[in-house]
């Protein structure tokens, strides 16, 4: 009798853990497989896309096309599909060129009367920030100058770009 007190408290016991410890398990394993989703903005629509379909070759780059509020004046800036990019600003009748990589532009200024290195030209690098919405940078005079450090700055006034480029 005593034998069978116990292969019954036994069987009890089982049939009361093992459905907790499954259901512990399947919760568990739900919240893993959803974690390996990562949500993305695409066409203007949130989705989930698996971790494993998301490989980039290179990374995200900036658009930066559109018109930007600068500390030198408003600046226009179109952007081709290699990443080349092309502009003006206000201040003396600026012009500005290079490329965008990642979410670094490098390129050159020039301004009037000139638009010659080294006193009406040079280097630039801006740094766009994660959402694209804002950018600060340096520039020097020439190739050879000092870097003006955190001396270009600006704030997106069109909206923000369709898509992120990737490189």
């Amino acid at each position: 009798m005593k034998m069978f007190r116990l292969v019954f408290c036994l069987a009890l016991f089982l049939a009361l853990i093992v459905p907790v410890v499954h259901a512990y398990r399947d919760e568990t394993i739900a919240e893993q497989k959803q974690q390996q989703y990562r949500k993305l903005i695409i066409g203007g629509q949130e989705q989930g896309i698996p971790v494993e379909k998301l490989t980039f070759k290179g990374s995200a780059s900036c658009n930066c096309e559109g018109r930007w509020n600068t500390n030198w004046g408003e600046m226009s800036l179109t952007q081709a599909p290699d990443g080349q990019v092309t502009g003006t600003y206000t201040y003396d009748n600026g012009k500005i060129e290079g490329s965008i990589s990642g979410m670094t532009f490098s390129g050159r200024w020039s301004e009037s009367p000139s638009y010659q290195d080294p006193n009406d030209g040079g280097l630039v690098e801006l740094e766009f920030s994660s959402d694209c919405k804002t950018f600060s940078g340096r520039w020097k005079y020439g190739t050879s100058g000092d870097w003006k450090e955190n001396n270009w700055s600006g704030e997106r006034i069109t909206g923000m770009p369709k898509k992120l480029l990737y490189q």
